[in-house]
Order: structure tokens, then sequence, then C-alpha cells
């Protein structure tokens, strides 16, 4: 998976190190693009004025996800150029939208009087993001506001003071990086499916990471800085840069955008919500990787990596959501199996305005008969209505072993498919019982004499 992704200084770094560190490459590299695109958010952004910052997620069991051994060794790979930003610009422990607006602007003021004038980068870490999910849950403007920071846009806070007054905080273009860890049961747990719908989290690339080895005590080498990360750093710093696709890679991004529409439309919801800013993160990846090679273009080389590593995310966010981490790890249930146990809970038996409502959203009146039209073991019918209006379509769990009835039944008329315009029309013999005899007088001929006939 690794090998797919990796490109330029960022990836050549993170290879050199793997035989010093227990930790998984691929955490390895998504922690180094968050804080190296941290670090040079506010200089270098997309030719659409766009943030480039790139926020991850390493979602990974305790003990065996090495998320903080892949967090030290990024730190390690950026080296002391980047201390400077590092040492006094992490934040942790935000977890409300004042707080979040606050730190934000406390930092920019702090340095309104600095040579270079007012530098506002910031990045959130938490190792233990869980313990921030949870107080963040008592805050109904930490999500709108996180979600803000992410677009650049503005965001802004009243304070209250002694007097009555307060102040105005505002912070016009929030640079603020974001690198956490979660374990994927604490995920489960803490990112509730009304904020994911809002929008909150597919601003984040939740990647699944695992330990890669285990090396002797005692045997590990220390790691030591990249030189091109650094001198990266400084040529971002240097003037501000937009960084753009080169026209080699044009047909390529209109591809991955045209195949993630094509996905979110075959997705459920509750799963596709997270890809609905895939392009921009594909792009923001790209740009990242561009800038540590110094160059203001994006290759299609470069484009086709940063692909590949939110690929990966997103199948990380498929595995996060669809599978339950309480410890039994089943996976979400699937439209059949629903059904199922939705019938069982009525009796066996229930309407499909009942059924479509316990099913939430998950299918709509046409998908739930094509479903049940594969069933062996659910049948659907017409049923009695007691009022003039149209009679209920019921849907009932068959018996072990028992088959469906024939489809034509009177109580059970079922919509037919619709057969191709080529197939030739196959004539139905109608019941009897449906068919409407209309009696014909019996032609009898006139006799030659009608008095005789009378008689």
């Amino acid at each position: 998976m690794f090998d797919t992704m990796k490109y330029g200084p960022i990836g050549d770094a993170v290879e050199a190190i793997m035989p010093q560190t227990e930790a998984d490459p691929i955490g390895i590299y998504a922690s180094t693009l968050s804080l190296f695109s941290a670090a040079i958010n506010g200089f270098v952004r997309t030719d659409e004025g766009r943030p480039v910052c790139i926020w991850t997620v390493l979602a990974g069991r305790s003990g065996i996800g090495c998320k903080g051994t892949a967090y030290r060794a990024s730190r390690a790979l950026l080296g002391p150029q980047f201390e400077g930003f590092l040492s006094t610009r992490v934040l942790n422990g935000i977890s409300s939208g004042p707080s979040l607006v606050g730190n934000l602007y406390g930092i920019e003021l702090a340095s309104m009087g600095s040579e270079g004038g007012p530098d506002g980068r910031a990045c959130i870490v938490e190792e233990e993001w869980a313990e921030v999910l949870k107080r963040a849950k008592r805050c109904p403007t930490f999500d709108q506001k996180l979600r803000t920071a992410w677009d650049g846009n503005e965001i802004s806070n009243r304070t209250k003071g002694k007097d009555g007054t307060g102040e105005v905080q505002k912070v016009e273009a929030p640079l603020l990086g974001f690198t956490v860890h979660v374990t994927p049961g604490e995920w489960a747990k803490y990112v509730s499916s009304s904020a994911a719908l809002g929008g909150s989290y597919n601003r984040l690339l939740p990647v699944l990471v695992e330990q890669s080895k285990m090396l002797p005590y005692g045997k590990r080498a220390p790691i030591r800085a990249d030189k091109r990360l650094a001198e990266a750093y400084k040529w971002a710093k240097d003037k501000p840069r937009e960084i753009a696709l080169a026209k080699e890679a044009h047909k390529a991004y209109d591809e991955i955008r045209a195949y993630m529409i094509g996905k979110m439309a075959g997705t459920p919801e509750h799963v596709g919500v997270y890809f609905e800013r895939t392009a921009e993160q594909v792009f923001r990846v790209a740009a990242v990787l561009a800038a540590s090679e110094m160059k203001t273009r994006i290759s299609k080389k470069a484009l086709m990596a940063a692909w590949a590593f939110v690929q990966y995310s997103i199948n990380s966010v498929e595995k996060l959501v669809t599978e339950n981490h309480s410890g039994t790890q089943s996976k979400v249930k699937s439209l059949p199996d629903v059904i199922r146990e939705t019938l069982k809970r009525h009796g066996g038996e229930a309407t499909s305005t009942l059924l479509l409502r316990s099913l939430q959203a998950r299918t709509n009146a046409q998908g739930l008969r094509e479903t049940v039209d594969q069933l062996d073991d659910v049948e659907y019918f017409r049923g009695k209505s007691s009022t003039a209006g149209p009679k209920p379509i019921i849907y009932r769990l068959l018996a072990d072993g028992a088959e469906k009835k024939p489809t034509e039944r009177e109580e059970a008329p079922v919509l037919t498919l619709v057969e191709s315009p080529k197939a030739a029309p196959v004539a139905k013999e109608e019941p009897a019982a449906k068919t409407v005899v209309i009696p014909q007088p019996r032609q009898v001929p006139a006799p030659s004499n009608p008095f005789a006939a009378c008689l």
C-alpha cells in the first residue's frame, strides 16, 4: 500500500527510516503530511486561494497501532528547522468553539509585533482525541467552527467582560493544522452520525495503522532529520507560493472527480458523506507533495500518489463506519437482514409504509420491492383495505421450507418487470374467474308457418 502513495522527499524520507521504527509507514507519512502542511500553511496556497493544510486521524488499537511512535518519527524527520513552529504553535485540549477561536486569536495577536508580521499558524495535536470528543459534545459551535477553519474562512467569538461588554475575537483567515489519534472503538463510540452528516468529518483523512514489525530492544538507531524537507520549508517561507495542476494532470484530476461522484451515488449516505470533499483532499495532498519538491506545479505522478493516499483513507473510513468495534467487530447489518428482523418484530407481516419507516431511509419503495424480489423467504402482495383508497402492499416473512405463492394470484398482484422492447410479448391466458362473458342470443332460423311455431 505504501509503495503506491509514497512520493517525493516526504515519501523517500519515510521509506529511509523504516528499518529504524516499528510504526506503520502510512502512519508516519500521514503525520508528516499534516505537520509539514501546517508549517507551510499561509505561505503556500492553491491557485484558487484555498489552504493546503491536511488534517489526518491515525486510527489504531492501543499498543499495536504505534500511533504515538509514528508521530514522534515524523517530528524527528522534520528536524530542528521546524521546531520553532512546532514547539510554540501546537495546541491540545481544545473542545469548544470559543476555545478554538481564542487560541488562534491569541497566537495571531502575539505575533503582531514580529519582524515578519502577524503569523496565525497553529496545529492541533491530540494523542487522546477521544477525551476531546467527549467534551466537544457539550459545545454546539465547535463542529461548525472547526469546519470553517479547514476552509480558511473567518471565525469569531464574543467574550464576556466583567462589565457585561466583552470583546469580539476575530480570526479572518485561520491557519490551522490538525493531526489526532484514536482507537477504532472510540471512533465508533464518539463520532456521531449527525456531526458526520453536517460535514464535520469529511475534512479529515482517517488512516488505519498497525505495528509494522518488532525491533530488538537497544537496536533502534536514532532518526535523523531530512535535509530536503528543511530546504523545502525554507523555500515555502521565502515568498508566497501558489500551487496549481500541471496540464498533464488535468485529465487525471477530472477522472478522479468523476469516479468519486459515481462512488457517492452508489454508497449509503452515512458512509458517502465522508467522501464529499475527496477531490479537494487529493488536490491538497498533491500540493503539499509538490511543495516538498519546491515546485509550484503538480505533476500527474504526484497527483496519482496523492490519490492513492486518499483512497487508502476512503477504505479506512468504510471500515471504521461499517464495523462495530465493541469487541465483536460485526458488520453493519445488510438490507435483507434488516427487512427480515423488522418483519419478525411485527409478527411476520408488515405494510410497505411501516417497513420503510423502520428501514430509516436506507431504501425507497421501489428499492424495497427489488430487494425482496431477490429473497426466497420474503414475499409481498396487496392486502385488503377498509377504505376506498388503494390496497396496501403487505410484506410477509415465509416459514422455513415454504415457497413463494404465484404472484398472479388475485390476492397478491405483484408489480411485474417491464420486458426489453426487443423481447416478444408473451400472451397470458386470463384466469376464468376474471373473464367476463357476455351471453349472446342464439340465432334460430325463422319457421315457414309462424302460427304453427306458436302452437
